[in-house]
């Protein structure tokens, strides 16, 4: 049940790719659509919480916790993997991105002291391979030391979420942890955001109605299911997997992206590109 749901929540994030092209087709930033994104599933998180009541966090340990993890491991992500892309480029931003099975592995191996099996090092080293090779085939790839610095500290970024998941969801429910995190990421965000354009913070709350309804439905969308919806399954999933092994089930979602950028954009990838892509799959499926 675990795997399903990890595979589920990693499908939802691949849609995110080519869903988020509607929202710059509208002149709507990268910082922004973060910033809309996380808002918006906070909101979806603190309603679910309306209904369930799960425990909040009680000690000043838990919410100094996921203050760090909201800054460490949602704000920071979102902004290194824009700073990434804007240095070296897409492709690169996403090799580096997808480093995170690594340092999991690491983590789980020495932090919660979990045996990795050989067959496991396989299925990472299958599915790295497969998402280097979906990156860079056809891709000019634009390496400098910016470029490597925040690809690279994206992808320890990422790590952090299965890392803190571990910790934070032994006593807490995913709901709760996500419910707090995500708007403390959002209001790290918001300066970033309001200092890339005229006006203050609160220009950016009356900008958002100024877009076409195309583009605050597919925010919405992206905020929703692409982000509320996964990371709730992840979060239960992750109750029932290792931090290692999901790691590498959830590098399923550039295949994802993938394919649907293929169905709704016409991105095509050639054969080879396509064999890297099952690579992923096959490492998913031996983990």
């Amino acid at each position: 049940m675990g795997i399903i749901l990890l595979v589920t929540a990693a499908s939802l994030w691949g849609m995110i790719g080519p869903v988020s092209k509607v929202m710059f087709a509208g002149d709507m930033t990268p910082l922004e659509s973060a910033f809309w994104r996380g808002s918006l599933a906070g909101v979806a998180f603190f309603i679910h919480w309306l209904f369930k009541r799960q425990p909040l966090p009680v000690g000043v340990r838990d919410w100094a916790g996921l203050g760090v993890f909201a800054i460490l491991g949602v704000a920071l992500l979102e902004g290194s993997f824009v700073l990434s892309v804007s240095h070296g480029g897409a492709a690169l931003a996403s090799i580096l991105l997808y480093s995170a099975p690594i340092w999991v592995n690491l983590a789980g191996r020495f932090i919660f002291k979990e045996t990795i099996p050989l067959r496991r090092w396989g299925a990472l080293a299958l599915t790295l391979s497969g998402v280097t090779g979906m990156c860079l085939w056809g891709s000019t790839v634009q390496f400098s030391a910016a470029a490597l610095f925040w690809g690279l500290l994206s992808g320890v970024s990422y790590a952090g979420f299965y890392i803190a998941g571990k910790i934070f969801f032994k006593r807490l429910s995913p709901v709760v942890v996500y419910m707090i995190s995500f708007p403390l990421a959002s209001i790290v965000i918001l300066p970033f955001v309001a200092s890339s354009s005229p006006g203050s913070e609160f220009d950016v709350f009356s900008k958002f109605s100024s877009y076409s309804s195309q583009t605050i439905l597919a925010c919405v969308f992206v905020g929703i299911t692409c982000t509320y919806l996964p990371y709730l399954l992840y979060g239960f999933g992750l109750r029932l997997v290792d931090a290692s092994r999901a790691a590498i089930i959830t590098t399923i979602e550039p295949v994802v992206a993938v394919i649907l950028a293929n169905i709704f954009w016409g991105e095509t990838f050639s054969t080879v590109g396509y064999v890297f892509a099952a690579l992923v799959v096959m490492g998913v499926a031996i983990s």
